[in-house]
């Protein structure tokens, strides 16, 4: 099984993220330990992570053991309760929580997911309100929609 930094693998591709490869002789550490390692063609960095481009008979396990020994910070949670890793999941307020990927949630759903619904709710409460005769409310609902939809269009105006 593979440790909990390990957020993705495919063939001949995986994504270690850990809030200490944030900090620079963490990652330089990792780096300079992943080149050296038997199966990794490349390493690249990001924002507290690390691409490894993998040979297709490459042992990830064994890499991850080895990374382990050499950077025993990865092999610890301590101090990764700021972006959630290991499995932990921080609340920001009410309806915001910091998921084990770091990622922000609404209610248990991303916010992209969030807005949608939200729209696909203010559209059926505007219909219904309009087969009910509620004007007032049909109105209402339908500009919450309206402001929902256009800000929905303006932010993904360029994969339209």
């Amino acid at each position: 099984m593979f440790p909990s930094y390990v957020v993705h693998v495919m063939e001949g591709r995986a994504r270690l993220r850990h809030p200490a490869l944030r900090l620079d002789s963490v990652a330089g550490a990792a780096i300079s330990l992943l080149k050296k390692q038997g199966g990794v063609r490349d390493v690249r960095s990001g924002a507290g992570s690390l691409l490894l481009t993998l040979d297709p008979q490459a042992d990830l396990v064994a890499i991850c053991a080895a990374l382990d020994k050499a950077v025993p910070q990865l092999a610890s949670c301590s101090g990764a309760e700021v972006r959630g890793a290991c499995g932990a999941v921080r609340r920001i307020s009410g309806l915001w929580a910091v998921g084990a990927d770091g990622k922000r949630a609404i209610m248990g759903v991303s916010p992209r997911k969030f807005e949608v619904r939200s729209m696909l709710g203010f559209a059926g409460l505007c219909l219904s309100a309009l087969a009910s005769g509620s004007k007032r409310l049909h109105i209402t609902a339908g500009l919450a929609w309206a402001l929902l939809a256009a800000r929905h269009v303006w932010v993904r105006r360029k994969a339209l």
